[in-house]
């Protein structure tokens, strides 16, 4: 029997100037480039040109640069390798998405071109459109050892300090027990009892049940990790967009987006190579965190034709304001000098306190010409202030204090990413061939590549006449840190991505 119970947030930002505050909330408000295979081929750079149901995701104005009505679709595979460096280790792994699914829809939408001969506003548009904005299907490890004296007993340890020993005795059965410290105590309470039952951790004085300081029960100079995370799941959003075009020369836009958040991560950590006299031998710690996510945002556009076959863009994304809930499951394993094992499982999940997550809002400015109808050149610039990126409890009675301190640090040690689109397109008679590049700047102020997104791509399509067929291809370059549990050191993931686009447009 499985039970569910809230309390306060305690464990998805540990510490307040802890990389991993950052790594969620920069993974839930990340849109990166996905959509329909022609978008994609030229590596998203479409705010000005419009004419394209993935473009809406970016300028709604768009919208009235179809001449028809139109379906799309787009569906796509990937494989990702990951090089993870920790302490001077490499470990290199991959991942496909065929791991997890089939395919993956990226695009599906529908628009609809209303045209007047008697109006100064000529054409009027509506589409609906369903985007993906980020995949988050990966794996990877992180392998090395820690010789800085660092030890995942020392989480334990830290959360033990300052609980009464009798509280972490078995006293109804390991999952009775660790729900009750949970919904009485807190997790810190949760993870004490999975350090003390694992005989991770002792009390200072084991025979008093007022105890309230631990020690490890591991003896160390160095330690060996390693750290396996698979996780899977998506963002995505619909747009539901308005747009009209005024004496063919202005494009106006408006779009409401409702943005959707599955997110599911398998993380465990193992620690070894003890000094040979020490009690603790082993200890492998798996979380399994489930985040759901949904929100909603506005976009407003604008394209202005300054003269023939060149066009000049602006559009605002304001901040998009999400409801996060996290759900987690644990279990310890750990093995002795003398023998022992020691399995914890408690049979329950964690519904951590909902929040709210503020993404800092977008201006894009674009830039396209089309040269004698046949090639396409287009640029785009996206500015985002990370800075102002803002958690807020949502309970309304909630104290503020520790999401308060969390934003002053993000404001503090974030700052604004710039990112670049470039991309083109060659007609030849009913064929076209794509290309496109981009990169963005390290929303981290220490840093000039960590969180950075960079790549290239390409691509080509077929006019059939009612249907066009597009296939894309683009290669993604990242680099991210990532937290062992709560110790200080990190490692530094380099990730490359390749993704294989198919896309269907049909003019009806």
């Amino acid at each position: 029997m499985r039970f569910l119970y809230t309390f306060f947030l305690v464990f998805s930002f540990i510490g307040l100037v802890n990389a991993q505050n950052f790594e969620d909330a920069w993974r839930y408000s990340q849109d990166n480039i996905y959509g329909t295979a022609r978008f994609t081929g030229m590596s998203g750079a479409f705010s000005s040109l419009g004419g394209d149901l993935s473009a809406l995701s970016l300028n709604p104005a768009g919208a009235t640069t179809f001449t028809t009505n139109q379906m799309s679709g787009s569906f796509s595979f990937y494989n990702t390798q990951n090089t993870a460096e920790y302490f001077g280790q490499n470990t290199v792994d991959d991942y496909t998405s065929f791991d997890d699914r089939f395919v993956g829809v990226d695009q599906l939408g529908a628009v609809w071109v209303f045209k007047s001969n008697t109006s100064d506003w000529n054409k009027i548009a509506l589409a609906i459109n369903y985007n993906k904005d980020a995949d988050y299907g990966n794996f990877y490890r992180i392998k090395g050892l820690n010789t800085a004296g660092h030890s995942v007993t020392d989480y334990f340890v830290d959360n033990a300090n300052g609980i009464a020993l009798a509280d972490l005795k078995i006293i109804d059965g390991f999952s009775e027990d660790y729900k009750w410290l949970g919904e009485n105590l807190g997790y810190n309470a949760q993870q004490a009892y999975l350090g003390y039952q694992a005989y991770i951790i002792n009390a200072v004085d084991p025979n008093d049940d007022t105890n309230t300081q631990y020690v490890s029960n591991a003896n160390y100079s160095q330690v060996y990790h390693q750290n396996t995370i698979n996780s899977y799941g998506s963002k995505t959003h619909f747009d539901f967009s308005i747009a009209g075009t005024y004496q063919h020369v202005l494009q106006l836009g408006f779009s409401i987006s409702a943005y959707t958040i599955d997110y599911t991560e398998n993380n465990t950590i193992t620690e070894d190579q003890y000094d040979p006299a020490s009690d603790l031998q082993y200890l492998k710690f798996r979380n399994i965190l489930h985040v759901e996510g949904s929100g909603l945002g506005v976009k407003l556009g604008a394209i202005y034709k300054v003269a023939p076959g060149v066009k000049f863009s602006l559009a605002y994304h304001s901040p998009q304001w999400l409801d996060i809930n996290e759900y987690l499951e644990q279990a310890i394993h750990t093995e002795m000098s003398n023998g022992d094992v020691f399995d914890i499982q408690p049979a329950i999940q964690n519904a951590f306190a909902p929040y709210k997550i503020i993404t800092p809002s977008k201006l894009i400015l674009g830039a396209s010409t089309v040269i004698n109808k046949t090639v396409v050149i287009s640029a785009d610039y996206t500015y985002q202030n990370m800075s102002n990126l803002h958690f807020k409890e949502k309970d309304d009675y909630a104290d503020t204090s520790y999401f308060d301190a969390i934003n002053d640090a993000i404001s503090n040690d974030m700052q604004p990413v710039h990112k670049l689109n470039l991309g083109g397109e060659i007609k030849l008679s009913k064929l076209f061939l794509r290309a496109g590049t981009y990169a963005s700047t390290s929303p981290v102020k220490t840093s000039t590549s960590l969180f950075t997104d960079q790549g290239y791509s390409f691509g080509t399509g077929y006019n059939f006449g009612l249907f066009v067929i597009d296939v894309a291809y683009i290669n993604q370059q990242t680099e991210q840190s990532k937290t062992l549990l709560a110790l200080p050191d990190q490692s530094v993931i380099e990730g490359e991505t390749s993704r294989y686009v198919l896309g269907l447009r049909y003019n009806f």
